[in-house]
Parts: C-alpha cells; structure tokens; sequence
C-alpha cells in the first residue's frame, strides 16, 4: 500500500474507533479506490483490509450509492 493510502487507512480507522466508542453505530466508509477496498477485481476479499475494518466496525461501500456490496445481517 501506498503511504498516503496508509495515511488515509489509518485516519478512517482511527475515526470510526473514535466514534464507535463515543456510542456512534451504523457506521460505513465509501471508497472507489481499489488500494483501500477490501475485496481484489476478482470479488475476493482482502482478509487483512477487511478484518482491519470489521475491527473498526466499520462497513465499507464500493461507490457513493452506498447500495453495494450489501450489509450483511450480522454486521454490527
């Protein structure tokens, strides 16, 4: 990953963590950037991209219609 990629990765990180433990749920990052989502041009996933961001509690949609890829049910 890029340094300002890892700037921005940690800024969003560090925030959601900020707000989860303010009380803030729900919370979701919109990222077109194909360094920072946490799933590959082939659809898989990125298991340290995403474990950083389910740690985060933070959901992350891949445009701004904030439709895709859906919530699962069991993310809190």
């Amino acid at each position: 990953m890029k340094p300002f990629d890892q700037a921005i990765l940690g800024g969003v990180l560090v925030s959601a963590a900020r707000l989860w433990n303010a009380g803030e749920r729900g919370l979701s990052f919109c990222v077109t950037d194909a360094d920072l989502q946490p799933w590959g041009k082939d659809g898989r996933g990125k298991p340290a991209l995403t474990d950083a961001y389910d740690r985060a509690h933070l959901w992350v949609y891949g445009d701004f219609t904030l439709t895709a890829p859906p919530q699962r049910t069991d993310f809190e």
